[in-house]
């Protein structure tokens, strides 16, 4: 496909998704590092060039990728714990849990986030960026203070950090390399071995509960 350079704002939100999906598709079959822009831009049917018009970096784009997961997950959270009828801390935490199964790549994503994601930005995008991140912050600690009524706002927010650093700390361990995998098959190893779902969903009540 060999597209002309969008001009009017539709189209350049048009192609924006096309690449962003590109950049999932790729994703969910690929590490991260293993992907290139020219992967990207394969897959979105577009030329390099053309793809560097809308993102300067790999970063970039992936960012762009979180930001678009982070709406899909934070719409399942809300809509979930809004039906609890009554949100104990076991059942907000098992809400919490069935949300990022349901969310896998954005799971993935919270692992690259800081320690990936975040480089090789330019400081306009970094700051545009960042503020994107604002509204779905605090529309997460409302969200979790609502069903949490032992949490002041600043607990929330602690709780949306603690949040994020669980799964980001547990996935990879939960979700070894195909070579880890295979010396953790061995008897010796099994204490290493976690499933993700369990152990993050007792991390997440140990949290939520109120402090005696």
């Amino acid at each position: 496909m060999n597209w002309q350079r969008a001009r009017r704002p539709e189209q350049k939100a048009e192609r924006i998704s096309t690449i962003l999906d590109a950049a999932a598709e790729l994703l969910d079959d690929n590490e991260y590092d293993t992907i290139s822009m020219r992967d990207v831009a394969k897959r979105a049917g577009l030329g390099k060039a053309s793809l560097y018009h809308y993102f300067k970096t790999k970063e970039e784009v992936f960012l762009a990728l979180y930001r678009e997961e982070l709406e899909r997950w934070l719409e399942t959270v809300t809509t979930g714990l809004g039906r609890l009828r009554k949100p104990t801390p076991t059942r907000v935490a098992e809400m919490l849990t069935s949300a990022l199964q349901r969310h896998q790549r954005f799971c993935r994503l919270m692992v690259l986030f800081a320690a990936v994601l975040e480089r090789n930005l330019s400081q306009a995008f970094l700051v545009e960026f960042k503020r994107s991140l604002l509204e779905p912050a605090e529309a997460f600690a409302g969200t979790i203070q609502s069903v949490t009524p032992h949490f002041s706002i600043e607990d929330a927010k602690d709780f949306a950090f603690q949040h994020h650093a669980l799964v980001a700390g547990l996935w990879p361990i939960a979700h070894p390399s195909p070579q880890v995998e295979s010396v953790l098959q061995a008897l010796e190893f099994q204490g290493f071995r976690t499933e993700f779902a369990p152990l993050l969903t007792r991390s997440f009540i140990n949290l939520l509960s109120p402090i005696d």
